[in-house]
């Protein structure tokens, strides 16, 4: 039995299709998606093509961003700042259908095949879906998923960095991105488990895709204009392999810190568009 293990697609169709077509002459048995489908250029593609595939999937942070709109419990400043202009984009272009599939998947599951050891997916942690694990730099966060959880194997996403580890006879993974690769340069992560020997064997994978083609995916969707710097800096940070985003973000609240707004909950309009316009993302990768 094999299954493709997918997160941190973002709307990015071409990604998605390299994925599946590099699994062509492999069929797998089934897919796994750890959230984040959603949240750029062809959401609504993205989705359909994955329910096409009866791919189990969750929710991620950007996922829930598409609800908080669609539910108007977003904050204020959401629906008004630039700062916001990219997600904002985003739902205006997901449909109601798509977003209410959305809605209703969970935000972990846990996936029982027969003959096979139990698998929980999540997207942050099992605790909180923005938590970000990183077992290289701190195994603590990690040992804490696996007490709080008891399946054979753990699968996260989020951090659109592939790592896998064995801990306490158990098997933690994350697939990497599928859009957004920060370890491999300008291309596409995911994995494979195999269940041989009674245990889940995992592979991580790396496959190029049509850059040009999310370039123009951005364009005719309006996408990179309306999403302002947010669309910008991601699909720069798309195209190089780069996360120059939360350096850009972090500089904008400096700037207000700077213009008489420490701790503010967001950047006003005027100085993130100085941030945007001052910012080069060359020096920050």
């Amino acid at each position: 039995m094999r299954l493709a293990v997918l997160a941190d697609i973002h709307g990015n169709l071409p990604a998605l299709e390299a994925v599946l077509d590099d699994l062509r002459n492999e069929p797998v048995d089934g897919f796994i998606v750890a959230g984040d489908m959603a949240a750029g250029p062809n959401s609504a593609e993205v989705v359909e093509r994955l329910r096409a595939l009866n791919a189990w999937m969750i929710r991620g942070n950007n996922d829930n961003y598409l609800l908080k709109f669609a539910s108007g419990s977003a904050p204020d400043w959401w629906y008004t700042s630039q700062q916001w202009a990219f997600t904002r984009c985003c739902y205006q272009q997901t449909d109601p259908e798509t977003l209410e599939f959305l809605g209703s998947l969970p935000e972990q599951r846990v996936i029982e095949l027969p003959g096979a050891s139990v698998i929980r997916v999540v997207h942050g942690s099992p605790r909180n879906i923005s938590e970000l694990v990183y077992p290289d730099q701190d195994l603590s966060l990690l040992d804490l998923a696996l007490e709080m959880t008891s399946e054979s194997v753990l699968v996260f996403g989020h951090t659109h960095t592939p790592w896998q580890m064995r801990r306490k006879d158990r098997l933690a993974l994350n697939p990497g991105a599928v859009c957004g690769s920060l370890t491999r340069g300008a291309c596409a992560n995911y994995a494979v488990l195999t269940w041989q020997n009674k245990a889940w064997e995992a592979e991580l994978r790396s496959v190029s895709y049509d850059l040009a083609a999310l370039r123009a995916c951005f364009e005719t969707t309006g996408l990179l204009t309306a999403g302002g710097a947010i669309a910008r800096t991601l699909l720069f940070d798309f195209e190089h392999g780069a996360n120059t985003l939360p350096d850009l973000v972090t500089y904008a609240f400096e700037l207000a810190s700077q213009a008489g707004y420490p701790n503010c909950e967001f950047v006003p309009d005027e100085i993130w568009e100085q941030a945007a316009q001052t910012f080069n993302h060359e020096d920050y990768q």
